[in-house]
């Protein structure tokens, strides 16, 4: 199982975050995208495909949650690993945007 709802989903998307920032500890943090490196998507088609995946999981664990409560589902365990594969998504999603907050409040104290 992979794709938004899938163990997989979380994976996915933690390694399209760390794969924002390339460090290389010989030189430093690269700007430019290596050579031959046309056909890779920008921080903002990443962003925007992270979010989408993280608003999937969310809705599909309102989905689950609800037919659980309607009796549709019989299996609890699936609803609350649905509900923590959103929790912890969201969590990720949240630490990175305050690491970003904090790098452009860091840039903005730095006199030129």
């Amino acid at each position: 199982m992979s794709g938004i709802g899938g163990p997989g989903a979380i994976t996915g998307a933690a390694q399209r975050l760390q794969s924002l920032h390339q460090v290389e500890p010989q030189r430093g943090i690269t700007l430019e995208p290596p050579a031959g490196a046309a056909n890779k998507t920008d921080f903002a088609d990443t962003l925007s495909g992270v979010l989408s995946e993280v608003n999937g999981l969310q809705q599909r664990a309102d989905q689950l949650t609800e037919q659980f409560a309607a009796g549709e589902v019989q299996n609890l365990h699936e609803v609350v690993i649905a509900q923590q594969e959103a929790a912890i998504a969201f969590q990720l999603v949240q630490s990175v945007r305050d690491k970003l907050l904090q790098s452009y409040q860091e840039l903005m104290r730095m006199q030129v």
